[in-house]
C-alpha cells in the first residue's frame, strides 16, 4: 500500500481541498473493496501530521530566533537590575523603561506562539477532516452502515505544545525570574508600553 502524501500543506486551511477529499475518496473504495482496515489509513494521517506539525514549529522557530534572543537578552538585564546587590544602591538605567520593552516583547512572544498554534490546530483539524471523508466513502464501497471509530490522527499528533500556555522557551530561571517581577512591578499585560520602547531604543 502507498503512503499517505495527502496531509495538508498549508497550515492556515481549515478545511479540505477538492484534490485532497478526491485522493482519501479513491483511497477509501480502494481499501474497503479489499477489506482493509480503517485504522492503517489513520495511522498514516497521524504520522504525517506530526510530521507537518514538526515542520511548522521548525519554521517558526526560525523565523523567531531574534525575538527569543531579545526576550531572554533583556530578562538577565532586568534580573541584574533588580536583584543583583549594588554598593551604591543605583540602577544602570531606567528600570520602568526596561520592564516595559520587557513587557512588550513577552507579549508579542505570546501573540505569535498563539497564531502558530493556531495554524497546528487548523492542520490537525484538517487531518481529522480527512480521515471522516475517507471513513465515509469506505462505508459506502464496504457496503456497511457504520464503521467502528477509529483515533482522531489530530489529537494523537497533539501535545501540549500546541494546546497549552504559549509560553515556550520561556521556562528558563532567569526568565521565570523576569517574568514576577514584571508581574510584581506593572502588571501581566504590559503590551502596549512595550512596544513604544521598542520604537524608541
Amino acid at each position: 500500500m502507498s503512503e499517505v502524501k495527502s496531509v495538508p500543506a498549508d497550515y492556515g486551511r481549515a478545511r479540505l481541498t477538492a484534490r485532497t477529499r478526491w485522493r482519501a475518496s479513491r483511497r477509501a473504495r480502494r481499501d474497503g473493496r479489499a477489506g482493509i482496515g480503517t485504522e492503517h489509513y489513520a495511522r498514516q494521517l497521524e504520522r504525517g501530521a506530526r510530521m507537518a506539525l514538526d515542520d511548522l514549529m521548525a519554521r517558526f522557530l526560525k523565523e523567531h530566533t531574534a525575538l527569543v534572543g531579545r526576550v531572554h537578552e533583556e530578562s538577565e538585564r532586568i534580573v541584574t537590575e533588580y536583584d543583583a546587590p549594588r554598593e551604591d544602591d543605583l540602577r544602570r538605567e531606567d528600570v520602568p523603561a526596561a520592564l516595559a520593552r520587557f513587557g512588550g516583547w513577552v507579549s508579542q512572544w505570546r501573540t505569535e506562539v498563539t497564531a502558530c498554534q493556531q495554524r497546528g490546530l487548523a492542520l490537525a483539524a484538517c487531518a481529522d477532516q480527512e480521515l471522516a471523508h475517507y471513513e465515509a466513502a469506505y462505508a459506502r464501497a464496504a457496503r456497511l452502515e457504520e464503521l467502528p471509530p477509529a483515533e482522531s490522527p489530530g489529537a494523537a499528533a497533539l501535545d501540549e505544545t500546541w494546546t497549552g500556555p504559549p509560553d515556550w522557551l520561556l521556562d528558563g530561571v532567569v526568565v521565570r525570574r523576569a517574568l514576577q517581577i514584571l508581574e510584581q512591578r506593572i502588571g501581566p499585560a504590559p503590551a502596549a508600553a512595550g512596544r513604544r520602547e521598542r520604537g524608541n531604543r
